[in-house]
């Protein structure tokens, strides 16, 4: 116990990482004190439930937690292991802002991932095109959660509330410095697609139907429908270089085919509602009902061992490192 309360402050911050290893020498540095390597696992155990409380109870404060859920018609989706004393998973559903910035949407503590456990993703997506996909972004997310994943429940959700706020914050900064119609990476993608338009030669069939020839290819754009034989002005919602070169042909400003959501006002939307910051949680205000609804613990036994560090990687991902493409240098050629 007294162990335990010495080094309770190395475990504040989730990204420390100090282990019962560095207990046993810490102690013996500073105090002449020989402890056995189970005396400092106790006493890393004993810190941890000092700081965070019993992982159990954890599960009693979810009713009274505010929550803050949204979300959008295009999300990436994913779920990554937790590695407190019940494990589960964490869902979260992410896209990308007008910046090209990851942007969460909502996040979510389950048993196991499953099709019960997914469906609080899908539930609100009334519009029939939907992207539902692991990426990058999904893995981008997953780094910098990473150190959170072995607090208790309420803690992690309090981790992912306070990192929200100070991206929300961060985010709202970069939209007020932006001064260009679309935001940085769909404005970059415009620019280049106009300097691709500038040599293509454009031969009007309607008002709104346009033969572009570039070099010895021929394209059909359609400004009504915001289509292009290319596919790229409908899949991107962004106009291609064959639509802005039928654009300059018309003298049509760009701005009417752009996907709203890529804009600059967008951006500044996206990020005008503030992550607020939450009082003491004795200062909450909780609606008795709530109050009086108890959430328990998985009943799922801890596995044995260490927890897993390392998500469990697909086929793809563990055979492609195994073959590599030789260059000419790399046969001498």
């Amino acid at each position: 116990m007294v162990v335990g309360s010495m080094v309770m402050p190395k475990y504040v911050d989730p990204k420390i990482i100090y282990t019962p290893k560095d207990i046993q020498t810490d102690m013996l540095s500073d105090y002449g004190v020989n402890l056995t390597y189970i005396q400092a696992w106790r006493a890393k155990e004993n810190a941890l439930k000092f700081l965070r409380g019993h992982p159990a109870d954890s599960y009693s404060r979810l009713p009274i937690r505010p929550s803050r859920v949204g979300s959008r018609p295009i999300v990436v989706v994913n779920g990554t292991f937790l590695k407190s004393a019940y494990r589960g998973i964490m869902l979260t559903a992410s896209t990308t802002d007008a910046a090209g910035s990851i942007l969460p949407l909502a996040y979510a503590v389950v048993d196991s991932e499953n099709d019960a456990s997914w469906r609080w993703s899908r539930v609100h997506a009334t519009v029939n095109k939907i992207w539902t996909m692991t990426s990058n972004i999904s893995d981008s997310l997953n780094a910098v959660t990473k150190d959170a994943r072995e607090l208790p429940v309420v803690e992690l959700l309090e981790y992912m509330r306070t990192l929200l706020e100070r991206w929300t914050n961060e985010k709202l900064l970069n939209a007020n410095g932006t001064f260009t119609y679309l935001g940085k990476k769909y404005n970059k993608e415009l620019e280049y697609n106009r300097t691709l338009s500038q040599k293509m030669r454009v031969r009007a069939s309607t008002d709104y139907i346009h033969n572009v020839i570039n070099g010895v290819k021929r394209f059909i754009v359609c400004l009504q429908n915001k289509r292009c034989s290319c596919g790229q002005f409908q899949l991107d919602e962004l106009p291609c270089p064959h639509a802005l070169a039928a654009l300059r042909n018309n003298n049509k400003s760009y701005k009417n085919y752009c996907f709203p959501y890529y804009t600059r006002e967008s951006f500044l939307q996206t990020y005008e509602i503030p992550v607020d910051p939450l009082p003491n949680e004795s200062k909450w205000n909780v609606p008795q009902h709530i109050g009086e609804e108890v959430v328990m613990p998985p009943t799922g036994k801890r596995h044995p061992g260490r927890p897993q560090k390392q998500r469990y990687k697909s086929y793809d991902e563990v055979n492609a490192k195994k073959y590599k493409i030789l260059t000419l240098n790399a046969i001498g050629l």
